[in-house]
């Protein structure tokens, strides 16, 4: 079973585990453009890489939020699982009021619609930062991929379901948006405060536990690398800092543990 079921104060919340992502380590070492491919490989260990796609469901009061939606059925093998995660817990994707979108990269949207291309939340909307919806839509319109094409005539019609937030906003009683720019333009995660208890969903602010001690290595995908050192190495210090539970995406199920300074960087405990 795919799913971390836990609480902060009166939120009730759940990782649900959308697939593993393992990936060759080759694969790995060529996504630090601005680091030595042997350094990367020194960084990796002797283990090879791995990690999973983590997606957080929330409770706030009876409405129901879902950060990200993965790939879907549609996806890669072994994806989808967030699908069945949701049926673990006697939930359907009809009972999802709100999907947040922390930014438009394919393994956080592309199961917003079946391969019929209906919404696959059907009652749910859809809210993400404005600098997000501006940077992906006029990527699309400017692209001749036939991909791209679909994914902007897909969006455009759900234009409606959308709202566009701002950091400090708050979406649901105790779920507030926090920025996270660089790794996309509009990149946002979820700080989530409930009876002294907090949760900082980081989302793409790092891609592999190495990055904790090489705050500086930019991710291939990053929009302004630049921008996401800045935004890592602020954020790390703040969860570490305030002991705040923290939740990423992309490292090994459920991704969810505590940050504290290491040397120059930081380390990371897994919850048990």
């Amino acid at each position: 079973m795919s799913v971390h079921q836990f609480s902060i104060g009166e939120l009730e919340c759940a990782v649900l585990q959308e697939g593993s992502a393992f990936m060759d380590r080759a694969n790995v070492i060529a996504r630090y453009p601005n680091a030595d491919p042997a350094d990367v490989d020194a960084a990796l260990g002797d283990d090879e890489p791995s990690g999973s796609l983590n997606l957080l469901l929330i409770n706030s009061g009876g409405t129901r939020i879902l950060a990200d939606v993965g790939f879907g059925e549609a996806g890669p093998p072994g994806m989808g699982g967030v699908l069945r995660g949701l049926g673990e817990l006697g939930l359907a994707p009809g009972d999802i009021d709100i999907i947040f979108l922390t930014h438009f990269h394919s393994d956080h949207i592309a199961g917003l619609c079946d391969e019929a291309g209906a919404p696959v939340y059907a009652n749910a909307r859809y809210i993400t930062t404005q600098a997000e919806w501006d940077e992906w839509t006029g990527r699309w319109a400017a692209s001749s991929s036939a991909a791209d094409q679909a994914l902007l005539e897909q969006f455009r019609a759900f234009q409606d379901r959308f709202t566009f937030v701002s950091a400090g906003d708050e979406i649901a009683p105790g779920v507030t948006v926090v920025d996270l720019a660089g790794h996309t333009q509009g990149h946002a995660g979820l700080l989530l405060e409930s009876q002294g208890e907090r949760l900082l969903h980081v989302v793409d602010l790092l891609h592999q536990a190495f990055q904790l001690q090489h705050l500086d290595w930019h991710f291939g995908f990053d929009s302004d690398g630049a921008a996401a050192v800045d935004t890592r190495r602020r954020v790390l210090g703040e969860c570490a800092e305030g002991q705040i539970l923290t939740l990423f995406y992309h490292l090994d199920f459920p991704g969810l543990g505590t940050v504290a300074r290491a040397g120059t960087g930081y380390g990371f405990t897994p919850v048990a």
